[in-house]
């Protein structure tokens, strides 16, 4: 019994439609129908009922449920056992996005380092959806990620980072009280967002919704550094992640308005890895993680 076709009706059951099985496994919706029905052959009968995109399982599907469960976890026990060596000898790849690979890594990998010299690192850097795709084709060990949800990834809280509205320091703005600032003059200012569509701009997006207000957006960004170096530029003002912008707002290179209502724009980082990962080499990282003197409570998600 090919294991490729029981990973596809395992995924193709946890998902809800062929399609999504399709897009997990990074394959074709047509190649995860061909191994369904290689499996369903095997079994002499279906183990799907099909009415249209919605799939549901067959008596015999619901039957040959728990087996193909045991089978693949046994198979990847097996394998995380032959197959493992010792995490000194180990390299790990963490994936991560480009404000954890600026603001968070440097401060965490020199512990990590030093309390486990034997592991070579490697860093993939992108998007949160990047990162979440090297995971799951375990090309990443594990991630450093704004909240993301897939059936076959646990999530560990990391930290929360909340965006700030900044200005440069010789702003008018700066000589405001926040009683003076309204929303609607906030607005009117030339604002640089990240790229349209991403988290982070719906969040803002949806706070100026709700105030009725149409800010004037001039720039749209790919990244928050470019963000913060055309915002201490002068050229507008932008909402940033206060984990990137922490040593120029203690430096006064930047300036923080708080106009009312304040904004509440929170991002939870976390960690993510596979359910069938080897557990040591989260372990580690967490480990190097509680070294530094930070509060970043590490739970898991529910």
């Amino acid at each position: 019994m090919n294991m490729d076709n029981i990973e596809a009706f395992l995924y193709a059951f946890q998902l809800g439609s062929f399609n999504k099985a399709a897009e997990a496994l990074y394959l074709t919706q047509p190649s995860v129908t061909a191994r369904i029905q290689s499996l369903e052959r095997e079994l002499q009968g279906p183990l799907f009922n099909r009415d249209g995109k919605q799939i549901a399982l067959t008596e015999r599907g619901k039957q040959f449920l728990p087996y193909a469960q045991k089978i693949l976890h046994a198979y990847q026990e097996i394998s995380t056992t032959l197959c493992a060596e010792p995490v000194s000898e180990k390299s790990v790849t963490i994936g991560c996005t480009l404000l954890m690979s600026t603001h968070i890594l440097p401060e965490i990998l020199p512990i990590y380092r030093e309390k486990y010299p034997g592991v070579n690192l490697r860093i993939l850097v992108g998007s949160s959806a990047y990162v979440m795709e090297k995971v799951l084709s375990k090309e990443a060990d594990f991630g450093l990620v704004r909240t993301v949800s897939h059936p076959l990834i646990d999530s560990y809280h990391f930290h929360t980072d909340t965006l700030r509205l900044v200005v440069p320091p010789h702003h008018p703005f700066t000589a405001l009280p926040a009683s003076k600032l309204s929303w609607d003059t906030v607005g009117r200012e030339p604002h640089i967002v990240l790229a349209h569509g991403t988290m982070e701009w719906l969040m803002v997006q949806r706070h100026y919704h709700r105030n009725q207000i149409h800010p004037h957006i001039m720039m749209e960004v790919d990244n928050f550094e470019a963000a913060k170096k055309m915002v201490m530029r002068g050229v507008g003002i932008s909402f940033l992640p206060q984990l990137c912008m922490q040593e120029e707002l203690t430096n006064g290179l930047l300036h923080e308005i708080s106009p009312k209502p304040l904004a509440q724009l929170t991002r939870k980082i976390e960690i993510i890895c596979l359910r069938e990962a080897n557990r040591d080499l989260v372990e580690f990282f967490i480990h190097a993680v509680k070294a530094l003197d930070r509060k970043l409570p590490l739970t898991k998600n529910s």
